[in-house]
Parts: C-alpha cells; structure tokens; sequence
C-alpha cells in the first residue's frame, strides 16, 4: 500500500489503480516498456495517442506497456528529499530498470519535463552518455523537426507510430541479450526510426494508409482523478484536407483518412459498454468535414439514450441543424469554430475558406438549442496584417450580441511551423505583437466578448522552438539545470531564463523568429514529409498573392502525397442543408426534440460502498464519477434532472476527507421503475471499480433509511497514547474508537498510519 505524504496535491494520480489498467506478471513476459506522457496525469490521461498506443503495446505477447506522468513539483520534491526513483504506475518499477523508455512529445514547453523525468527515473540526460539501462525512444508531432531533440534519445520516431510501434516490439523481442548499441543500430534501420548515434540522410515520415486496418482504444484506464477531457475519445478520421497553410497539423498529418462508420459504431459501442462514460468525442482535425457524420450520430442518438456528443473542431459552415440539434439534445457540450482572421481577403491568404453566413444563420437556432456562449479562435500577428482586419472582428461579433450569444474570443499570434508553406515567413517581433493586441483591445471594447489574449512571450518561445535546430538542445539543459519544470503551466514558465541562454552563447531569439529563403537550407530537411518542395512553395505564392487552392475534399491538391482514393471521392455537402434553386442552402427540418427522462415511476437504491488501500486517495467527487460510470456501463438507468445540461438524481453520505479509509460510504441513486438489481450485478460492477473500492451492499430505500451509525478506528504504530485515549491492542497494532468531530485535523496531525470509517460496534481492515 503507498503511503503518500498529505502535503501532495491530487495524490490519487501516483495510484495507478485505474480501472482498464493492465497488470501482467513481470516474470512471463519478455520486454517491459514504459510509455511517458511529459506532463500531469490529468493532460496526459486525456490524450488519446497515450491510450492508442498503451493498448497497441500491450496486445504484443510477451510484452508489457506500462504508463508514467511528469510528477507535480510536490511528488517531484518528495522524490528528491526521500532519495527515490520515478515509476511506472502499474508496477511501480523504476524507469531505469525498464527496457524502453518512451515519450510523446506533443508541445515544445514539454521538453525540460523528459529531462526531469529521466533524472528522476535514474537515466542519464544525454543518449552518449548511456552505457547501460533501457533504450530511450522520442516520438509525436515535434520529430517532424528532430535536430534540437537527439541529444537526448537513442531512437527518434518520425511520424504516426502507431504504424511502426508494433514492428519496434517485435524486433525488440526477438533481440532480447543483445548488446545496447548492437540493438539501437538494428532498430534504426526501421523504416520511420532512426537514431542519431547512427545517422541517416533522410527519414521518411511514416503514416497509416487505412485506418480501418490499424487499432484504437476500447478499452482505456479510467482516469481516477478528474481528466481535462473526461469522455470517450474515438478518431473519426485522421488527417486534414483544407489546406490551411499556417496549420502544421494540416500537412504534417496529410493525406486525410477516414474511419468506416461501420467501425466507428463498433468502437463507440464498445467503449460504452467497457467504460460507462456519459460523453463521446469524436475526434478529428476538422469533425464537420466527415463524410459519416451523419450516421455516426444518428446511431448514438437511437442506440445510446442520453449519451452526449462533442465535435472538438469545427470549420466554420460544417455542420448543419441536424447536427446542432442532436447535440443540443442530450447536453450541451461546447462548440469551438476557428476564425482565424476577420476579413476574406486575409483568409483568401491563410487558404482558409470558411461559411461565415452559414454561422450568422444558425445562431438562432443555437439559440433555441440553449447555447448561451460559443468559442471561436482567432491568430493576429500575419505580415499581410490592415487595421481594416482588426476592425472587421468587430462586424464578425455583432450578429452574436444581436442574438444574445456570449462569444469567448481566444486571440492567439501566428508561429510560423515546419513543413507548411509558411515555413519561410517571419513570426512579429515582440513588440509588434504587444501593439497590435493593444489596437485589438480598444476595438473590441464593450463589444459583448469574452476575450483571452495569448501569453506573447510564450508565442515567442514557441516561435524560437518551433524551428529550431540543433544548438538548442544546449538551451534545454540550460532549463533544466536552472529548475525550470511544467513550463507549459503559466506560473512555471520562466522566459527570463531563455533571454540569459540567448544572451551567453551569443544567439538572438530573432535568429529562430526570422524569416527564411525559399531555397536556404532549413533544420527540418532531414525529414521527408511526402510533401514536395515545389508544392509548398507554390502555396507560398499564393498566399502572397491571396489565392486560394484546392481543397482534398473536392480534387487532387497535388501535394506529392498521390494518396487520392475513392473514399470522399464524391462531392461533399453539409448534411441538414439543402439546395434551393436559388443556390442558396437552408436547414432541413428535423424533428430532434432534447432527451426527455421520465420522472414518474422511479425508485431508489443506496449503495455502501468502501475506499481502502490506495484508493483512500480518491477524492469524493472523483468517487462518485467512478461509481456513476459503472452504473451506466452496467445497465443502470438513472434519473436525471435538467433539460439543456442534464445532472443524476444522487445523494451521497458525508465527504470522507482524503487519505482515511472507509468501509460504509453511502451513494443514493434514483432510477427507472423496473430497474433490478441482484448480486451478480454487483459482482459485475465490483470487477469494474478501482482496486480498493468496492460496493458491499444494497437496499431499496433512501440514504436516510440506510444509515447507521459510524465511528472512527485510529491506526498508529510506535505510539502507546495519544492525549487521554484509552488505546486497544489489535495484533499487534494499537489503535482507539473515535466517535467525535474533527477527523481531518486528526489526520493531519501526521500520527496515525490509518484512519479507518466503520460501522460502530465493527472492527475492520486495520
């Protein structure tokens, strides 16, 4: 059992109790790989690349996936002072007695965070340096420009590894006892994998031909601390065709794939079933895009009854009213469009083309669907920048505030990325930046939106790492050696040391911020996209000169990619809009009322249920998100309240202060006439509940009728009295009955090993 300090912050994230964790025992298996998200536990249990290749791994016989998060700056302390190595969760195996180590690097803010992890795992910093211990792997989004990262990886992974990742294991395998650098140089010659101990010219980046041939996650751990996004993640395609030219994403992920609807229903079904989430998110670069929407959400809406759906990323003029009514139908989840600039001209330039009167169009019925705020994203800072784009913003936000819709502007500036057209343009300076946020601010005034403006000297780190090239891995273990940790937190980010590094090796940020020659050598060279040069260079041109291309939607863009299939071959309409003869498209009507629960009829159950062992760390909303999940996964319905936002009819016993144990917590729930419940259910929900939750008992009635009396057994070893407590001996351990109030001071005196909550009258567990 851990026995984590009450000074840490969340410490049900070091558990590792999960349900859907997968445990293996360490001696049947042949390799053991630690798979690294270098951020908190809640960032990283809400990426869906962790998930897929968690699952990916562990299907390969003989081998076992386990996970590891960057530690809070209090676990990071607690680890430093008591002398003790960073873990995986599943076994608590420290990294360096692994055999891979690997990371996903989806943001360069992340980076000191794997130097922090290394050291704490007891691996050293720098590949050259590694003589023993486990292969050190990097792979995400930043290794489409790797230079600055080798210094720090034995193996770099260019591209989707969930097309290579299997090949990797398999090799890894079958070459069990060879030497480290014998197996590093063999694993190198992988197509998409190279390592920089033994160069390559170039490295293809890998990506899937068909998503439907490859895996995706049905069965992830549960997070048992709320997540950022606590909901069924399921990729509905990959990939985006609309050619944005400033969008790394857009062309660092091309060509576009879908998923079958047919294989999409199965993994929603699936998902459902093994997680009892109430949301699913069907992911996408563009969601609207997808040519299945339609039927993908016609089936949630006819086979999973108050299930909500989000679509995280909308093109403007995407979606139509079917879409807005099904999802306003359940629960609201929020809808986010990208803007990205005001005017047409400017988006002519960006490639982005975008139905705005479409939009203006629907607020009403947003409006109805109870949509009270929508986000929309916006980037400043292009060098084709009028002041009439500024101003423009200001017509874009009327038709909201005439509706009565709350707009939530997120203003972002632009950092120029690799592998885009835009690869060669200069980002602003910072104080160009600094000026055009101020014009913005005092035109948007009173103008009825929320506006949350991007940290600039964050954008401009951003802009310096997001071409970088080799010279800065120097500028990371100067980072790291200076404290620097969770950089992508606000009040961890420490732009001064970035201005000291520049200012001793005798390097100017602009030299990164600054413009490029189409035909100069650039860092990223070594990475063969699949997008041609002539390509990208073409795009540039027009951008300047403010044409648009082509998307993939409609034809061939003639990327270099030669990926065109049938799929999506045919011309692409919003479903709910149809065509008039006038050209004009207006909704089709649909009859899609908001989920209605029958209040009549209902009856109640209450559970006890007990948190002990580790799972005492899991706070008192986090348990009652646990338990409603494996209700609704197991059959359970339940009553709701609320027409636009639907809330569970529950009543629970008395918050249990983190860190005591419990063996009679309470949960009232109220479902549907008819519901029955009987012992095999809850044996079936038991074997979905954390390790060390479990429901013992249930009855038909309300809480109040349920309760009982309870009191408070104190565990301590090496203390004989505590004030004028008369003490039993149980075993060998000491311990007194408390039956009074202040438990959580008691607790945080610091000197009881346990706290137990139990019936009165019962002695238990201690």
């Amino acid at each position: 059992m851990l026995n984590i300090p009450q000074t840490i912050m969340r410490p049900a994230r070091y558990t590792g109790n999960e349900p859907g964790r997968v445990m293996k025992d360490p001696g049947d298996v042949d390799l053991r790989f630690a798979l690294c998200y270098p951020d908190v536990y809640e960032i990283g249990m809400s990426y869906y690349g962790h998930f897929l290749l968690y699952e990916l791994a562990n299907s390969v016989p003989g081998v076992w996936c386990e996970r590891c998060f960057a530690p809070w700056s209090d676990m990071d302390g607690h680890i430093r002072e008591k002398g003790l190595s960073l873990c995986t969760l599943e076994s608590r195996t420290p990294l360096h007695r692994m055999d891979y180590v690997g990371f996903s690097l989806t943001y360069e803010l992340n980076v000191t965070n794997v130097l922090n992890m290394l050291e704490l795992g007891g691996i050293k910093i720098r590949s050259g340096e590694r003589t023993d211990g486990p292969v050190v792997i990097g792979g995400g989004p930043l290794m489409l420009n790797p230079k600055q990262y080798e210094r720090f990886f034995d193996l770099i992974v260019v591209g989707e590894a969930d097309e290579v990742l299997l090949k990797i294991l398999t090799v890894a395998k079958s070459l069990k006892g060879m030497k480290r650098a014998g197996l590093i140089e063999e694993l190198s010659g992988l197509e998409g994998v190279y390592s920089p101990l033994f160069p390559k010219e170039r490295i293809k980046r890998l990506y899937v031909k068909d998503l439907d041939a490859v895996y995706h996650p049905v069965t992830p751990p549960i997070p048992v601390v709320g997540s950022v996004h606590n909901r069924l993640n399921v990729e509905i395609s990959r990939g985006c065709g609309n050619g944005c030219r400033f969008c790394l994403a857009g062309f660092g992920y091309r060509p576009y794939r879908e998923r079958s609807v047919e294989n999409i229903c199965r993994i929603i079904d699936e998902g459902i079933g093994n997680t009892g989430y109430e949301e699913v998110s069907l992911l996408s670069l563009s969601s609207g895009d997808y040519s299945g929407l339609f039927d993908v959400m016609e089936h949630v809406r006819n086979n999973h009854r108050g299930i909500s759906i989000s679509l995280p990323s909308l093109k403007i003029g995407s979606i139509g009213e079917y879409e807005i009514g099904v999802i306003g139908s359940v629960a609201r989840t929020g809808f986010t469009f990208a803007l990205e600039a005001a005017t047409g001209e400017l988006r002519s330039m960006l490639n982005k083309d975008i139905d705005l009167g479409m939009l203006f169009r629907q607020l009403p019925l947003l409006k109805q669907y109870g949509w009270k705020r929508i986000k929309l994203y916006l980037m400043l800072g292009f060098p084709w920048e009028k002041e009439e784009d500024f101003a423009a913003v200001r017509e874009v936000l009327l038709p909201f505030k005439k509706e009565g819709i709350e707009v939530n502007l997120a203003v972002s500036p632009f950092v120029p990325k690799p592998h885009t057209p835009f690869q060669w343009l200069p980002m602003d300076d910072e104080s160009v930046l600094q000026e055009k946020m101020r014009l913005l601010k005092g035109l948007l005034k009173g103008r009825g939106a929320r506006i949350k403006y991007r940290d600039i000297k964050l954008s401009m780190i951003e802009g310096v790492l997001s071409r970088g090239d080799e010279r800065l891995s120097g500028l990371f273990e100067y980072l790291f050696q200076k404290g620097a940790r969770l950089e992508a937190w606000r009040e961890s980010f420490r732009f001064d040391l970035y201005e000291q590094w520049f200012e001793e090796n005798g390097l100017s940020m602009a030299d990164y911020t600054g413009g490029r020659k189409p035909d100069g050598p650039l860092p990223w060279d070594i990475v063969d996209s699949g997008i041609s040069d002539a390509f990208l260079e073409d795009e540039y041109r027009r951008a300047v000169a403010g044409e648009r291309s082509i998307d993939c939607y409609s034809g061939c863009a003639g990327c270099g990619l030669q990926c065109r299939t049938d799929r999506r071959a045919e011309e692409q309409k919003v479903r709910g809009a149809e065509e008039q003869k006038s050209g004009r498209t207006e909704d089709a009507k649909y009859d899609i009322r908001p989920t209605i629960y029958d209040i009549r009829n209902t009856k109640k159950f209450t559970f006890r249920y007990g948190k002990y062992g580790d799972s005492r760390y899991i706070g008192h909303i986090d348990a009652m998100n646990i338990l409603l999940r494996i209700f609704r996964a197991s059959g359970i319905r339940i009553r709701m309240h609320g027409r636009y936002h639907p809330l569970p009819r529950i009543k629970l016993s008395e918050a249990l202060p983190v860190g005591i144990e419990s063996i009679c917590e309470l949960i009232e729930v109220e479902t549907e006439e008819g519901t029955h419940i009987d012992q095999a259910c809850i044996k079936a929900m038991n074997r979905l509940l954390p390790k060390g939750m479990k429901i013992y008992e249930h009855v038909e009635g309300s809480l109040e009728e349920t309760a009982k009396d309870f009191s408070y057994i104190l565990v301590a070893e090496g203390y004989t009295n505590v004030g004028t407590a008369r003490w039993k001996e149980y075993g060998k351990r000491s311990f007194f009955i408390w039956q009074g109030k202040g438990i959580k001071q008691m607790w945080q005196q610091g000197q009881f090993a346990r706290i137990v909550k139990t019936p009165t009258g019962r002695i238990h567990g201690i």
